[in-house]
């Protein structure tokens, strides 16, 4: 999940500027196998205000022309995406031909989404290009309901001439961390040794399942598979809460010794400011989304343009590295009239090739689902991050158990995101927000009729 932008437009012009035109001309020209993907019909896309459709929005005139139709892109922000998309489920017949979802709601979307297991098997798209977490993230008993368009964890990011100077390496894990930004804090005038979501709510709610990560716990009692979790096959009895274990009191305790070596105004910190101050030069690390890279990454003006890299969220001693897969996958509303179901498959398909995927990096979204993509150079030129990420996911470092599909995850999500607010505010200690919060968790599993 990131930004809460409040954006919502309809695009249904060009937006492109001058080199622009110049960058996707040999894109449009050598498009003619996609000419016939509308055949002057019409797409309509409900989406995120996030760095793939963003991308999609600059060259959206180029997008129609290559595709041969027009492309209704409607980009809203995330809380309006969610309830929109809700409220689209209750339509008799669908306003939109594709959604995008994130990773963490299919738990609480997929009865309303079509399985596109049989457009997959009859188009021959290649799943073993794709990165496999973000593959095998939208699928729930045999049926596949998403495609990855803009896949993405959080990773550490670190300044890498603070590093050189300071003698320090990248950390490995929480420990580590902490170290680092105790020698980092201050170590230059106004830099704070780390950034991270620390604003009550969400921002501190994903941080705190984030960090139960680390110490490999999800928050709910998952029943384990291999080295992670069981997602695909969750039953009552797994819904018990698991805040109050020793993971889930390691991760208050960590977050709690964060505070020390953060900038001021931590307890409102959410995904935006943290990236901004990171990019202004005032933090040696930061605790970022690797789609939201591109904002130092791709602008040479940036503070810090040249001087970050990549390494995997630090683990908790002893334990593996691990990474919750967050970002956004195509997905079709299972109320669509169905003649409409083929043509938006290939929209779908279109949209992820290669040859898309590439283009979009050359307009702010520096990720990139598939390895092919990945290992492009001119594509890691211009997003280094894209190569980290890529080797990362081969790593198998990315998982879907840090934030389960359940359609209770938000409510899981906002209770640790309030309590450990008091705890970070100086309300109350990590014990009390670890009780509290599994009280009222487990009263709520109660009350859903789990167990």
């Amino acid at each position: 999940m990131l930004q809460r932008r409040r954006i919502e437009s309809l695009t249904r012009l060009p937006v492109v500027i001058g080199a622009m035109v110049v960058a996707i001309n040999s894109f449009v020209g050598s498009a003619s196998a996609a000419d016939s993907v509308l055949n002057g019909g019409t797409v309509r896309i409900l989406a995120i205000g996030d760095p793939a459709f963003q991308a999609m929005q600059r060259i959206h005139g180029q997008l129609e022309k290559a595709a041969g139709g027009k492309i209704e892109l409607r980009v809203v922000d995330f809380d309006a995406l969610h309830q929109q998309t809700l409220l689209n489920f209750q339509n008799k017949v669908s306003s939109y031909d594709i959604v995008a979802v994130e990773a963490s709601q299919y738990g609480e979307y997929k009865s309303g989404l079509v399985d596109l297991t049989s457009y997959i098997k009859k188009s021959g798209i290649d799943g073993t290009d794709f990165q496999e977490a973000a593959w095998l993230g939208t699928q729930f008993d045999g049926k596949q309901y998403g495609i990855p368009i803009q896949p993405h964890s959080e990773i550490l990011a670190y300044r890498k001439d603070l590093f050189k100077e300071a003698g320090l390496q990248p950390p490995k894990t929480t420990d580590e961390l902490l170290a680092a930004a105790k020698k980092l804090h201050n170590f230059k005038p106004g830099v704070a040794g780390i950034c991270w979501n620390g604003a009550r709510g969400t921002p501190l709610g994903q941080t705190y399942l984030y960090t139960m990560g680390d110490y490999h716990q999800p928050p709910i009692a998952l029943a384990k598979q291999g080295s992670g979790f069981d997602i695909q096959n969750i039953k009552p009895a797994n819904m018990k809460p698991m805040i109050d274990s020793p993971a889930g009191r390691a991760a208050a305790n960590y977050i709690k010794g964060l505070m020390d070596y953060s900038p001021p105004g931590i307890l409102n910190m959410a995904w935006d400011e943290r990236n901004r101050v990171f990019n202004q030069g005032n933090c040696a690390m930061l605790y970022v989304w690797s789609a939201l890279t591109a904002m130092w990454d791709l602008d040479a003006s940036s503070s810090v343009h040249g001087k970050v890299g990549y390494v995997p969220k630090p683990s908790g001693p002893g334990f593996p590295p691990a990474s919750s897969l967050g970002g956004w996958f195509l997905s079709i509303p299972a109320n669509i009239e169905k003649n409409r179901i083929p043509a938006t498959w290939k929209v779908i398909e279109w949209l992820t090739t290669k040859e898309m995927l590439t283009e979009l990096t050359k307009h702010g979204d520096c990720v990139a689902p598939r390895h092919s993509v990945a290992s492009d150079p001119q594509v890691v030129a211009r997003c280094p991050v894209i190569s980290a990420v890529d080797a990362f996911s081969r790593q198998g470092v990315f998982n879907g158990w840090e934030r389960p599909p359940v359609a209770e995850l938000q409510q899981i999500v906002d209770t640790v995101g309030t309590e450990m607010h008091r705890m970070t505010s100086g309300q109350v200690t990590p014990e009390q927000a670890v009780t509290n919060s599994q009280k009222i968790l487990d009263q709520l599993m109660r009350q859903a009729g789990y167990y």
